[in-house]
């Protein structure tokens, strides 16, 4: 009896439960006010609202906020069939942009129907309203349907929508779909900033900062391996880095827009957006296959008020009025300098050209010299090939490649091995190692040196006038194979710098001395590579 007692009890509880969470309900209903209570909204199978296929699709009109567009499927100029704003005819429109629209339109289903609807007022479908959005898709028979858009149901997940099929039934449609449907401009255009193709060849890449011009680069060819290969026009006439270059311009491919921010904007009120100057400007200048010129730009301004997008402008005034879009951080160079894409290397020549190499520092002359000479060699497979094979001369001596000629580098000296630092090499510990090198090893370190060494570190374009000059404090002259000259001069700036000239001209900046000189080029000794082949050289019989 205790057992059927609680039961009768739990059973009690939960009728009282149920009374007040449908009162409850009925309250919170009664105060949203925004779902009509109807017995007849029932749930059924997805279904289609549109029973068209896409591929039949010929007019698209979409009106929402007092704006409505006309998308028509027309015969182009070459007889191919493409998609027209014809309510705008200043839109570009994209036809992949359009197909996956129209698609997504068609396709549109709902799963909760709402039957026999009384009055459609309830549900912001009223006569008059249906104006304010609506959907309407033609095909090729020239026959129409139309949805119209009404309220948002309590969830503000799904709207109230009406098929003018003639019943005064009610569907309930996601968001997402409906906005699908009330498409904008930034939606049947070309959302991407570079849209080239990668068969097309880059000509000309301009950027200007501020509204200054603060690098130009210059296509010279494309190389089949390497690909696009490049010059600076400006800051200074030079080579430029290759790599870095053609870096910047791919990550430019494609580079995806968020969303127009601002249409019809005066260029008063681009200062608005950062853009009046723009912080940074690129302009691409590209020719296709069929050796047309095609140019693409993009300016950049402040960030949005979430910091994830720049506002930008792809495109010149269309009567005087701009559209602002936003581009993800993520995608763009915000700063650029140009040394990053310059060469700086005052000789950029590969070294296996080189005949001679004298330089002059501190008052000491040097040469370097190489001799080539093809022999024939067998290869592993036994086949006999021909080798080219390179004899290196310091100041008349041979640069031989041997172990025996070794010179011992510790403590930024470098004396003749002792058997002690032979013996600290050969202990397998590999903490009190002591680095050793012979002369072809030095001979080649020597000449990187003068690679590295002698390179831009800063763009100067202000050449210093002739009686302003420093005194002469180096001079190397490259000899190529071929007969070609480069003669290099360093002209003391201060105590860490100096003026660099190529042949005779102003390289367009300076380099700095220390890595030849130390601190202070007078006081220094002569650079630790050269130290060392004057050492090893000596060593050798």
């Amino acid at each position: 009896m205790k057992k059927y007692l609680t039961t009768i009890i739990a059973v009690a509880v939960l009728a009282v439960v149920a009374v007040a969470a449908v009162v409850i309900l009925n309250v919170t209903n009664k105060n949203k006010g925004d779902e009509p209570a109807d017995p007849t909204a029932i749930r059924e199978e997805y279904v289609r609202l549109f029973d068209i296929y896409s591929s039949d699709v010929v007019k698209v009109e979409s009106s929402s906020n007092g704006n409505t567009f006309v998308l028509e499927h027309v015969a182009g100029e070459d007889g191919t069939q493409t998609w027209k704003c014809t309510s705008d005819e200043s839109i570009q429109t994209y036809d992949s942009s359009i197909d996956s629209l129209v698609s997504s339109i068609v396709t549109s289903s709902s799963g909760v129907k709402i039957s026999n609807v009384d009055d459609l007022a309830d549900y912001g479908l009223s006569e008059e309203k249906r104006g304010n959005a609506y959907i309407t898709v033609t095909d090729t028979e020239g026959l129409s349907s139309t949805i119209y858009i009404g309220n948002y149901d309590f969830s503000q997940s799904y709207r109230y929508v009406y098929l003018d099929d003639g019943s005064n039934n009610v569907y309930k449609l996601s968001v997402y779909a409906v906005s699908r449907m009330m498409f904008q401009k930034q939606d049947i255009i070309m959302m991407k900033a570079f849209t080239y193709l990668s068969t097309d060849v880059p000509e000309r890449l301009i950027i200007n900062e501020n509204g200054s011009k603060i690098l130009e680069l210059a296509c010279t060819g494309v190389d089949p391996d390497a690909g696009a290969q490049w010059a600076v026009r400006y800051p200074i006439d030079r080579e430029s880095q290759n790599g870095s270059v053609n870096e910047i311009i791919s990550d430019m491919k494609d580079i995806p827009l968020n969303e127009i921010s601002g249409e019809g904007v005066t260029e008063e009120e681009l200062v608005n957006y950062g853009l009046a100057p723009a912080a940074i400007e690129y302009y691409l200048y590209l020719r296709d296959t069929d050796n047309v010129l095609k140019s693409y730009m993009i300016k950049v301004g402040n960030k949005t008020e979430d910091g994830s997008y720049y506002y930008c402008l792809i495109a010149g005034a269309e009567d005087g009025l701009y559209d602002v879009y936003t581009v993800d951080t993520r995608y763009i160079y915000k700063t650029i300098n140009p040394l990053d894409y310059v060469n700086k290397y005052l000789y950029v020549k590969d070294s296996d050209l080189l005949s001679k190499v004298e330089f002059d520092i501190s008052g000491e002359h040097h040469v370097m010299e190489y001799e080539y000479e093809t022999k024939m060699t067998t290869n592993p497979k036994g086949e006999e090939t021909e080798e080219l094979v390179v004899t290196r001369f310091f100041d008349g001596k041979e640069a031989i490649d041997d172990d025996s000629c070794m010179i011992v580098v510790s403590d930024n000296r470098f004396t003749v091995p002792t058997e002690n630092d032979i013996a600290l090499n050969r202990d397998d510990d590999i903490t009190n190692d002591i680095m050793t090198a012979n002369p072809y090893e030095t001979f080649n370190h020597l000449l990187l040196c003068f690679y590295t060494n002698f390179a831009l570190s800063e763009i100067d374009l202000d050449e210093p006038p002739e009686e302003a000059r420093g005194e002469l404090i180096a001079t190397v002259i490259y000899t190529e194979r071929e007969g070609a000259v480069y003669k290099l001069e360093l002209f003391k700036r201060d105590n860490t710098t100096a003026s660099a000239y190529i042949n005779g001209n102003y390289a367009g900046g300076y380099v700095r001395t220390t890595g030849f000189f130390g601190d202070d080029y007078a006081m220094a000794d002569f650079p630790p590579s050269l130290q060392a082949l004057k050492i090893t050289m000596a060593m050798i019989p």
